[in-house]
């Protein structure tokens, strides 16, 4: 590498890459206006890729509508809070759940019942889905979001309740209600269906947990249409676009349960009916389907903090063996060490106007077709910082 004579501006292209790589989405932004070779680095595809991958990871947050990640619930180490980071704003009062999956750098927002939004922060660009309630006249709720690997698009599932146009007008006539499977693909102009969707014994309206990706394929734990009757996981291959339903552990004393990738393999956190301890099985045989305990994690729970009760719900993993646990109605989350068996410094708490979504998000320079196409008059302005 030579360095006299020119300064900075003499490093090769790897050493600049070895340097630019580690820095923040808006500061690499900023380098490239400084000279053409490095608009010309920054903006180099495999570049945009190692620096996606280099990110740390972060968690969203959301108060009300405006959405945020909160850097130092990622962290391993004690470190002192700091300010969460905003995101982007979404002018949606009375809606505080509005954003429902991340992946890539990407987030899914719900704008109305039947109006889908994708957006990446770091590039401050948005469009919509395609629009599924008005060419199909259904009542669309979403399943997961995923790539599709073939295609290289980004796709939404939907389950939708589905009626005949004059079903809706007339109201002396009840019908009875068709459920299916729709597929929104982020450029695409019109939704595409995929087949028949079933339907929960109860009658209840779909519902779909947040799912968790793993070999390709989407699974969903105990909050699925089949989930009760059946005692089976739902899994959704993502390359032909297939279900299957999946044996999942049966724990003894168990009051709840959460599905979770730890560290490349599938597992089960399985929360104690004392509430203080909780198992974590693990699908080490993902053909077999066979489960195994893998860990017994005692942290007493709930503990009050500040008149704050930590419920535990939801289980993610950080990396390095580390997982965070708590609930999306709780203010309150702790970091545990697997390996070390330990926790991570205090309680996270994220204050009584906060509500935690437990998505993990890594910002992403990858540029984007899809957020070229038209998009519906309806849709509402997103702002980012």
């Amino acid at each position: 590498m030579e360095t006299s004579g020119g300064g900075i501006h003499a490093l090769s292209d790897d050493a600049l890459v070895h340097i630019l790589v580690r820095l923040p989405s808006v500061s690499v932004l900023r380098c490239r206006a400084v000279c053409k070779d490095w608009h010309r680095v920054t903006t180099d595809r495999s570049f945009l890729v190692a620096h996606a991958a280099s990110r740390p990871r972060e968690m969203i947050v959301q108060f009300t509508r405006d959405i945020y990640a909160a850097v130092q619930a990622m962290s391993l180490e004690p470190t002192q809070q700091q300010p969460y980071r905003f995101l982007c704003d979404y002018d949606l009062p009375g809606n505080i759940e509005n954003v429902i999956y991340s992946l890539h750098g990407l987030l899914v927002l719900r704008q109305s019942c039947d109006l889908f939004v994708i957006c990446n922060p770091a590039t401050r660009q948005w469009t919509n889905l395609p629009e599924l309630g008005p060419q199909s006249h259904c009542l669309p709720f979403e399943c997961g979001f995923y790539f599709h690997t073939s295609s290289g698009e980004y796709r939404l599932l939907c389950h939708a309740i589905e009626k005949e146009e004059e079903e809706f007008t007339n109201s002396n006539f009840k019908p009875e209600i068709r459920r299916r499977y729709y597929i929104l693909s982020a450029g695409a102009i019109l939704p595409r269906r995929l087949g028949p969707a079933p339907s929960d014994p109860s009658g209840d309206l779909p519902m779909y947990e947040v799912p968790v990706a793993y070999r390709e394929n989407l699974h969903w734990l105990s909050r699925h249409p089949q989930a009760n009757h059946t005692k089976k996981m739902l899994a959704f291959d993502t390359a032909s676009e297939t279900f299957r339903l999946m044996s999942q552990p049966s724990p003894d004393n168990t009051v709840r349960t959460s599905l979770f990738e730890l560290d490349g393999e599938l597992c089960v956190a399985a929360i104690s009916q004392s509430l203080t301890s909780l198992d974590i099985w693990g699908l080490q045989d993902y053909k077999a389907e066979t489960w195994t305990l893998l860990h017994r994690v005692h942290v007493p729970m709930p503990v009050l903090y500040k008149r704050h009760e930590v419920s535990v719900s939801k289980v993610i993993s950080l990396g390095n063996g580390a997982i965070l646990i708590g609930c999306p109605k709780c203010d309150v989350a702790r970091m545990y060490h697997l390996k070390d068996k330990r926790m991570i410094c205090d309680d996270f708490t994220f204050g009584s106007v906060v509500h935690p979504r437990f998505l993990v998000f890594n910002e992403s320079l990858v540029p984007h077709a899809f957020f070229d196409s038209p998009r519906c008059p309806d849709l509402e302005t997103i702002y980012f910082s």
